[in-house]
């Protein structure tokens, strides 16, 4: 009788402290800056943002999926493209040396190109020799044997197969090259002071056409009192 009692406690004992732990969530969310919280609660002003529950083990209980509204993408792309900017502007201090890093990048992929068409060169020599002796037994009237049969078959594969890869490694070259041509202009745009000319509207209507001319100089003269 003691010892179903006591198997009555325990479990009884198992299960409140499951309960308590369960009870005691973390919350966890992302704000608008890309910037991971922790807390007991989500706060209200971070109301309708993605969220999840866990428990205090770290394991996940629940989680909150809500619908991205079109403020939150586009808060979301202008942080992404302002990390870019500041990884570019980290990255070069003068616009040549991204040509000077496309052509490094290249290198590697012009090595690849030059022994691609070798092999391509040598897969068709193979190809012509063992075709023009195919070509003499049937003048013989004799069959082609076996051996030179696969031999003619495996050199068609070869020769496709490098074309292939020549081509795909020409794709990468030009998304290369389309990449650090988009890099070097987006660096070139970032560098370039904005000029603000007076006889085009007011400062504040331009502003507020181009945030970006903010923080840019003025033409407009300045009259002495």
């Amino acid at each position: 009788m003691q010892r179903v009692i006591f198997l009555l406690v325990a479990a009884i004992f198992a299960l409140s402290s499951n309960a308590f732990a369960d009870s005691k969530k973390i919350v966890k969310w992302v704000d608008a800056k890309g910037v991971t919280h922790y807390g007991d609660k989500l706060p209200a002003q971070e109301a309708g943002r993605k969220n999840s529950e866990m428990n205090t083990q770290g394991m996940m209980l629940k989680q909150n999926n809500v619908p991205i509204s079109k403020g939150d993408v586009a808060d979301q792309q202008k942080l992404e493209l302002a990390r870019k900017d500041k990884i570019l502007l980290a990255s070069y201090t003068k616009a040549e040396e991204i040509d000077l890093a496309r052509d490094r990048n290249l290198q590697m992929d012009l090595a690849v190109l030059q022994s691609l068409e070798q092999q391509k060169i040598s897969a068709e020599n193979r190809s012509a020799r063992n075709n023009k002796t195919a070509e003499g037994f049937k003048a013989r009237q004799k069959p082609v044997p076996p051996y030179l049969v696969e031999e003619l078959k495996l050199s068609k594969l070869e020769s496709t197969n490098i074309d292939k890869q020549l081509t795909q490694r020409k794709l990468v070259m030009e998304a290369t090259k389309a990449r650090y041509a988009e890099e070097k202009a987006r660096f070139i745009a970032l560098k370039q002071p904005v000029v603000i000319d007076s006889s085009a509207g007011s400062l504040e209507s331009i502003i507020a056409e181009n945030p970006t001319a903010a923080g840019a100089k003025t033409t407009e003269p300045v009259t002495k009192e």
